[in-house]
C-alpha cells in the first residue's frame, strides 16, 4: 500500500528521508526557510512550498499522514519560554487549519521535550485539546537518540495522533525492538573518550571543550578533535549520499535544526503498522458484509 503524506515545516526533510524508504509518496512539503528548498529538491525531487499561512488546504491532494516538526524555539529550554505568546507558537494553529480540511488518518507532531512542561504544562494541554477536538486520540513519548543506536544525547517529543475511526491494535510507543546501544567509537570509527555525543546544535561551534557551549569538541587518542560535517550528518542519521549544502555555515545550521532520522524511521514503522492494521480491518469487515 502506497500511503501519502504531507511534510510541514519540512526543513531538509527528515520525515521524507525515512518515509520514502517505506515507499510512501509526499504530496506537499512546506517550509518558510527558502534556503532549504534547494536541498529538499535535490534530495527528493520536489520543491517545497513556502509559508504555511499561504497554503490553501482545499488544493492539497488527499493524503493519509500529516507530519509537522513545528517551530520549537518558543518552547525550548534555550529560548525565552514564551510559547503561545510567540507567533511561532501560534503557527501551531495552522496545522489545525489544515487538519480540519484534510482529515488525515494520522498526524505526527514533533517538538522539543520542554514542550511538555512549558507554562506548567498548559501549552501541551492546549495543543492536545486542539488536536482532540478534531477527532483524534493522542499518544506521546520523549525519545532519546542514544536509546536507539544513534550515540548522541538529543531528545525529542513525538505525538502520534490517530483519527478516532481508525481501527488498530498497535502498542504505539512500545519501542523495545528498536532499542540499541552504540558508542561514538563504534559508530564513527575513532577512539572517542566520550560514550555519547552532545546534541548537535546550530550555535556554539568551536567553543572550548570544557565550555558549557561546547558540543562539537571531543578527545580522541588524547588529542582534541572537532566533529566534521560528515560526522554530524551521520550522527543525525543521514547517509553519505545525502546532499546538504555547498555552504558550510548553512550545512551546520540544517544539521542542528533537523530531526534525527532514526526517530522518523521508527515513527514511520509505527505509523505504517497502524495504517496497515486499519486497512486489514476494513478488508475483513468488507468480506464479512458479503457473507
Amino acid at each position: 500500500m502506497v500511503y501519502k503524506f504531507i511534510d510541514l515545516f519540512c526543513g531538509i526533510g527528515s520525515f521524507h528521508y525515512s518515509f520514502s524508504k517505506l515507499g510512501w509518496k509526499c504530496v506537499l512539503a512546506s517550509d518558510n526557510d527558502e534556503t532549504t528548498h534547494d536541498v529538499y529538491e535535490k534530495n527528493y525531487g520536489m520543491r517545497p512550498s513556502g509559508d504555511i499561512y499561504d497554503i490553501d488546504p482545499n488544493n492539497i491532494p488527499s493524503y493519509d499522514v500529516l507530519c509537522a516538526g513545528f517551530p520549537c524555539q518558543p518552547f525550548s529550554v534555550a529560548g525565552k519560554h514564551r510559547g503561545f505568546d510567540d507567533e511561532r507558537g501560534v503557527v501551531f494553529m495552522e496545522i489545525i487549519r489544515l487538519m480540519e480540511v484534510g482529515k488525515p488518518k494520522i498526524v505526527v507532531l514533533e517538538n522539543v521535550s520542554a514542550l511538555k512542561t512549558h507554562d506548567n504544562g498548559d501549552t501541551f494541554k492546549t495543543i492536545c485539546k486542539e488536536v482532540e477536538n478534531q477527532g483524534y486520540t493522542i499518544d506521546h513519548k520523549i525519545l532519546k537518540c542514544s536509546d536507539y543506536g544513534l550515540p548522541q544525547m538529543r531528545k525529542r517529543l513525538f505525538m502520534i495522533c490517530v483519527r478516532n475511526d481508525i481501527k488498530h491494535d498497535v502498542d504505539i510507543f512500545n519501542l523495545t525492538e528498536y532499542e540499541k546501544e552504540m558508542t561514538m567509537k563504534e559508530y564513527l570509527g575513532k577512539n572517542f573518550e566520550k560514550k555519547h555525543a552532545y546534541t548537535i546544535r546550530c550555535g556554539g561551534a568551536r567553543s572550548p571543550i570544557k565550555s558549557k557551549q561546547n558540543w562539537d569538541g571531543y578527545m580522541v587518542d588524547g588529542q582534541e578533535y572537532r566533529l566534521t560535517i560528515p560526522d554530524a550528518k551521520k550522527l543525525q542519521g543521514f547517509d553519505d549520499k545525502f546532499y546538504l549544502s555547498d555552504n558550510n555555515k548553512n550545512a551546520w545550521r540544517y544539521l542542528g535544526n533537523t530531526i534525527p532520522t532514526r526517530f522518523t524511521e521508527i515513527i514511520g514503522y509505527k505509523v505504517k503498522a497502524i495504517l496497515d492494521s486499519d486497512e486489514h480491518s476494513s478488508q475483513r469487515m468488507e468480506r464479512n458484509s458479503k457473507i
